[in-house]
């Protein structure tokens, strides 16, 4: 038997840096109070390609969404939602707040196809950490994401997974 090992990077953003990326011309931040759940597992069926995989959003995973929006440090009134001029949603950053440790996980992130490219993830992430930096959030994070080192993020834990074969 042969032990294999998968290494995964974890990137953190410096809330002592600040991620000052605008949101473009034609998009609006969502009020957490407005929040519409089917439009984020809309938004979150897109923008992690499922419906280019297996078909139109029709609320299979609402059940997951709700839990999502319910589990233990999930802080919804902390995450940012982008609309476009039809209110659609075009992007959701979620929040984990641990204020015990003030790190801010980003978890999930995601763009919808058509409107990739255009700095909607980076202004939501500026909004992410303006929030959570007057809750004293010392760092953010968001797991491995060629992305987020783009805008700044840097690699911070390297996680080693050992597999007995």
């Amino acid at each position: 038997m042969k032990n294999i090992s998968t290494r995964q990077f974890s990137v953190l953003g410096d809330c002592g840096r600040i991620y000052q990326f605008m949101l473009p011309e034609g998009f609006c931040f969502v009020e957490p109070e407005e929040y519409d759940m089917d439009k984020i597992g809309k938004c979150c069926w897109k923008g992690f390609d499922h419906e280019e995989r297996e078909g139109p959003w029709n609320r299979q995973y609402e059940q997951a969404n709700y839990l999502i929006q319910t589990a233990p440090h999930g802080t919804a009134e902390l995450d940012v939602i982008i609309a476009d001029e039809q209110g659609e949603y075009a992007c959701r950053a979620g929040m984990w707040w641990t204020p015990q440790n003030k790190l801010a996980y980003m978890e999930p992130l995601c763009t919808i196809p058509e409107y990739r490219g255009r700095g909607l993830a980076a202004a939501a992430l500026s909004e992410m950490y303006r929030k959570t930096k007057k809750l004293g959030a010392t760092h953010m994070t968001g797991g491995e994401n060629g992305f987020c080192q783009k805008i700044g993020y840097k690699h911070a834990v390297k996680w080693t997974y050992w597999k007995k074969r």
